[in-house]
């Protein structure tokens, strides 16, 4: 590591690197637009016909995927990833940004109610409750040990992950407008429109760390298959299999959600990395 110089202190950069990565998405400018709720017509929505049974779990589990952004960014500012100026720009609007979303999608499943949350369906298993242990208790543990030793190369790693989390929301909503009407269809049709500046910055900040450097690439492959990005905050929802089925009902829906990972996936080293989640859809036919 160089210890003088303009590239002190930064393990994998070389002559050919600039000490802060600077891609084309204008951060101050996504900071400067500012960020409120999104409104919700409930009268509007009261007066439409009901949400069927299966369309209301897989925005449940959309909107508890979209209520993880803290966790996620905890995640993050624990690491070196806290380091980069331009990512914790965006994380301070984009947690808000997100908390607006997630509070879009459950006031069309709850209405504007106080304590109400759309909860999962189905109870947690075995294995969902030893993942939210090993996430509560062990991983604030381990995480500064691993993550220290990566130094800086974690950033790649957060940043391909919530790259493929935003694409596969966006993808997902579009997936559910597409079978929706009325108030509840104008209301996803926004929230996925707001995902687009997070895709945008997330994306470049992926693939400029992963076409940089073979440690970061090395890096970011090792964390995602640690956790699928559709693992809200590190831990799977009881209803992502039974929301996967609805959202992936069509081949080109199902194609979306496979084509959210591929733009970062395929700078990884190594044989193609797939999302377990996304092994139970069919690879063919309608």
């Amino acid at each position: 590591m160089p210890v003088d110089g303009p590239f002190a202190g930064h393990l994998h950069f070389d002559a050919s690197v600039t000490p802060t990565l600077r891609t084309e998405v204008d951060v101050d400018a996504y900071v400067r637009r500012g960020t409120g709720r999104l409104p919700v017509e409930l009268a509007l929505l009261e007066a439409e016909e009901p949400l069927g049974a299966e369309l209301r779990r897989a925005l449940g589990v959309l909107q508890r995927l979209e209520a993880s952004a803290l966790a996620e960014s905890r995640a993050m500012l624990a690491t070196a990833t806290g380091n980069e100026a331009r990512i914790t720009a965006f994380l301070a609007t984009w947690m808000v940004d997100r908390h607006w979303q997630s509070r879009a999608l459950r006031d069309l499943l709850t209405g504007d109610h106080a304590t109400d949350r759309p909860l999962p369906q189905r109870r947690p298993g075995t294995a969902h409750i030893l993942r939210r242990l090993h996430v509560d208790r062990l991983q604030p543990l381990l995480s500064p040990l691993w993550t220290g030793l990566a130094g800086e190369a974690t950033a790649a790693g957060h940043m391909a992950r919530l790259a493929i989390q935003e694409t596969s929301l966006q993808a997902s909503l579009r997936a559910a407008t597409r079978r929706l009407g009325g108030e509840a269809r104008r209301v996803t049709e926004v929230v996925a429109h707001r995902h687009q500046a997070a895709v945008d910055f997330f994306t470049a900040e992926a693939i400029a760390r992963l076409t940089r450097s073979p440690r970061e690439a090395v890096t970011a492959r090792v964390m995602l298959s640690l956790s699928s990005p559709l693992d809200g905050g590190g831990v799977p929802d009881p209803d992502l299999r039974e929301a996967l089925a609805t959202l992936g009902a069509t081949a080109t829906d199902r194609a979306a959600l496979r084509r959210a990972r591929y733009e970062i996936t395929r700078l990884l080293p190594g044989p193609d990395l797939p999302d377990a989640h996304l092994l139970s859809l069919p690879r063919n036919g309608v």
